[in-house]
C-alpha cells in the first residue's frame, strides 16, 4: 500500500514538472512590454519645486581666488586711450598793407600809370574815365632795389559800368594783385571800397586778367603782390 501512495506522488511530481515546462497559450498582447512613465520631481530645500529654468552660462570666465596671477607682459599691457580731439592751430592771418603809407605815396605821386580809358559823348559834352596806377614802394626800401613785377602793357583796362554812369558814382578803389612767379594774377582783394560796389566790382574783375613779368630778386622769378589804384571819374553834365 505504501508503494503504490509512493508511486502515485512520483506520477503527480513528473506530471508538474511536464506541465511547467510548457509553454502557456497567453495572447500575445500579454507578452508585449508594458509601457511606463517616470516623472521625477525634485523639491527644495523648504518642501516648494525649484526653478527649472537652467542658469545663463556667463561665456566671461568668474573671477577665481586660486586662478594663477596675470603674467607681467598681460599686466603691462596699455589700456586703450580715448580719442583726444585734435587741437585747432592757429590760422596766421596776413598783414594787410597800411593805408595811410598808400595814402601818402599816392600823395607823393610814387605811383605808375599802366592804363587809361576815356571815353567822350560830344553830343552830350560828357566824359568818363578810368585810370590804373601801380603804387610804387617808397624809395631806399628792399622792393625798390628787386625787380618789382611789371604789368603787361597788353592789360585791359577797367570798363565803367553804364549803371554807374547813369547813377553818377565816382571814386577811387584800391586794389591789391597777388602775383604768381609765372607773372599770373591769382586773385584781386579790394584794400578800399570805392564807396560804390558797381566800381569795386568792375576793378577786380579786369585785374584778375592781368599778367605780369614777376619780381626777379637773384634772378629767380618768386611770388609778389602789387597795389593798383583804379580811379573813376566824370566829366560834364553827368550827376
Amino acid at each position: 500500500m505504501l508503494l503504490l501512495v509512493a508511486i502515485f506522488v512520483l506520477l503527480l511530481h513528473v506530471t508538474g514538472l511536464i506541465w511547467l515546462r510548457e509553454p502557456a497559450d497567453l495572447p500575445q498582447e500579454s507578452l508585449a512590454p508594458v509601457p511606463f512613465k517616470l516623472e521625477v520631481t525634485l523639491l527644495g530645500k523648504d518642501g516648494l519645486k525649484p526653478d527649472v529654468t537652467p542658469p545663463a552660462v556667463n561665456s566671461q570666465p568668474q573671477p577665481n581666488s586660486k586662478s594663477q596671477p596675470k603674467s607681467k607682459q598681460e599686466a603691462k599691457q596699455p589700456q586703450p586711450k580715448s580719442k583726444s580731439k585734435p587741437k585747432k592751430t592757429a590760422t596766421i592771418k596776413e598783414k594787410l598793407p597800411d593805408l595811410r603809407e598808400i595814402d601818402q605815396l599816392i600823395k607823393s605821386r610814387s605811383v605808375k600809370l599802366v592804363s587809361r580809358r576815356v571815353k567822350t559823348q560830344p553830343e552830350q559834352q560828357t566824359a568818363q574815365t578810368v585810370s590804373s596806377a601801380m603804387i610804387m614802394p617808397p624809395a631806399g626800401s628792399a622792393s625798390a632795389t628787386d625787380n618789382f613785377p611789371v604789368s603787361d602793357s597788353r592789360n585791359p583796362s577797367p570798363e565803367y559800368p553804364e549803371m554807374a554812369i547813369f547813377l553818377g558814382y565816382q571814386g577811387t578803389a584800391i586794389v591789391r594783385i597777388k602775383v604768381s612767379a609765372n607773372g599770373l594774377s591769382k586773385g584781386a582783394e579790394i584794400l578800399r571800397s570805392s564807396g560804390h560796389k558797381l566800381l569795386d566790382e568792375s576793378a577786380a574783375k579786369a585785374l584778375k586778367k592781368w599778367r605780369f613779368t614777376p619780381s626777379k630778386p637773384g634772378n629767380t622769378p618768386m611770388a609778389d603782390s602789387v597795389i593798383i589804384s583804379v580811379i573813376y571819374v566824370l566829366y560834364g553834365n553827368n550827376r
